[in-house]
């Protein structure tokens, strides 16, 4: 294979690292503690004709027209009568308790009074490796999410209801088969809610037909504002969306130390589409007291040698500008193996490092001639307590261990994806869920969300959702790559950068 078919893959796979669902994150205390080895349970529903679940007994004031039990009225004092036939004495208060009943109804399309159906889009990994001759070792997602579904449902479902989970697959290359995909959820399965959702180049944008198209509820995806305003049906991310990463990332960079010694920066977009984010960056740079003489996209990402020509003369201009630190916002192999190629000239910083996870297996053309790299992003192991009842529950039901993607051997199957990606999503999904109440709907969906709070799912010790914010993740790292060992090594701890 030619120089041109070499990089043109590694390009296609930097693409595609979108949707390799490595992006991973911390675990930790939380508010309301995540439902992965015990979740809030409740007794079953009674399968009669108005299907029941009864809460345990609480000690509440009697209400005016109690349900299960009577009160005895408050305690009155009297004074004796001048010529009392008998004392009279008061009563000490009686403590009542009153039962709760909750009602599980066929609340909304997909719930009934005993179950909830969703739906799972997930890449075809294994119909994409026949299709366009790759070698991917990530394993599909099927066998996985039906794991944690059992989990689910031994630990009580959800306020008792049971989840059923319907598979979609997609490959991420293009809308077509996501299109597909979708339709097949909404309309002909009608699920409640869809978790994980598309990634990949051309397959992402397709996110939409669930919660703008079809009114569905999305689990999953990094929505930006102008699709979270499209859509009808809530959009949840347990992710951190790229447009609060740029400022999450500067504050980093403040936090350590670190910006005071990268001089003049480069804002370098991957294309036009990014520059709402770069303009972000440059705001949140020149605050922290950065200078930023140049911010520009790259109208050629995708096209090797124009995006190489196009770099050529633009890095002269940087130069003659003083820059020193070019900050890289969007995927784009071209530009970055290009600087790759200029040593320590410059540093480079990577605005989402949780797409460059797989370098650790496939590390970028040129790379070992790389200056200095920063980024941010997560680091998590198969050891790591954020992650043990996450890990415990898949590789229980799989029955074997699913090791991150550092301790596996070439060749070996990939199933930390899948079980980053299943974990964090119904972890997220089942927080709202229950927290919305017996009557489960979109709108008391979108209520739960929006008054949940700070919390904290598997992998991301600091999260909270919020009224405007829909990305749950709260957590970063300041991380710079390693040339010894091949991957990225943290310098800091993990930061809570709500």
């Amino acid at each position: 294979m030619g120089a041109m078919g070499r990089m043109t893959r590694t390009w296609f796979g930097t693409l595609l690292a979108t949707a390799l669902v490595a992006a991973a994150c911390g675990g930790g205390d939380s508010a309301e503690p995540a439902p992965t080895t015990a979740a809030p349970t409740t007794a079953a529903p009674a399968t009669t004709a108005a299907p029941t679940t009864t809460a345990s007994p609480t000690t509440t004031e009697a209400p005016d027209e109690p349900l299960a039990s009577t009160t005895t009225a408050a305690p009155t004092t009297t004074e004796a009568p001048d010529e009392p036939l008998a004392t009279t004495t008061t009563a000490a208060p009686v403590e009542t308790t009153t039962t709760t009943t909750i009602v599980l109804t066929d609340s909304f399309r997909g719930v009934t009074a005993e179950t909830i159906k969703v739906g799972f889009s997930s890449i075809d990994f294994e119909g994409f490796n026949e299709t366009f001759g790759f070698n991917l070792t990530y394993a599909n997602y099927d066998d996985t999410v039906d794991v944690y579904v059992e989990h689910i449902n031994a630990t009580g479902g959800i306020l008792g209801r049971m989840v059923e989970v319907v598979h979609a697959h997609f490959l991420p290359v293009g809308p077509v088969t996501a299109e597909a995909a979708c339709i097949e959820l909404t309309q002909d399965h009608e699920v409640f809610a869809v978790m994980n959702g598309f990634a990949g180049p051309g397959a992402e944008g397709v996110n939409a037909c669930f919660t703008a198209t079809y009114d569905t509820i999305l689990v999953g995806g990094r929505p930006t504002a102008e699709q979270l305003d499209q859509s009808t049906a809530p959009w949840i991310s347990y992710d951190i969306s790229l447009g609060r990463r740029g400022r999450a990332f500067v504050n980093l960079l403040v936090e350590t130390g670190e910006l005071d010694d990268l001089g003049p920066i480069l804002v370098l977009g991957a294309n036009p589409e990014y520059e709402p984010m770069m303009d972000d960056v440059e705001d949140t740079l020149v605050t922290a007291g950065a200078e930023v003489p140049l911010v520009v996209a790259n109208p050629n990402t995708g096209d090797e040698a124009a995006s190489i020509a196009y770099l050529e003369v633009l890095l002269e201009r940087a130069r003659s500008e003083g820059v020193e630190t070019i900050f890289t916002v969007g995927e784009a192999a071209y530009a970055l193996q290009y600087l790759f190629t200029l040593g320590d000239e410059f540093t480079v910083l990577i605005l989402n490092g949780d797409s460059t996870n797989r370098w650790a297996a496939s590390p970028p053309e040129g790379i070992d001639r790389a200056g200095r790299l920063l980024t941010n992003k997560s680091f998590e192991a198969h050891g790591d307590e954020d992650m043990a009842g996450c890990l415990a529950i898949v590789e229980g039901g799989l029955g074997h261990q699913v090791l991150s993607p550092e301790l596996l051997a070439e060749g070996e199957t990939n199933y930390w994806a899948a079980a980053q990606n299943t974990c964090k999503s119904f972890e997220l999904f089942r927080h709202i869920a229950t927290a919305a109440g017996p009557d489960l709907t979109n709108e008391s969906f979108r209520a739960a969300a929006e008054a949940l709070g700070t919390f904290s799912i598997s992998g991301v010790p600091y999260a909270s959702l919020g009224p405007g914010k829909a990305d749950a993740r709260d957590t970063l790292t300041l991380a710079e790559w390693d040339r010894d060992v091949g991957f990225w090594v943290p310098l800091s701890t993990p930061v809570n950068v709500r």
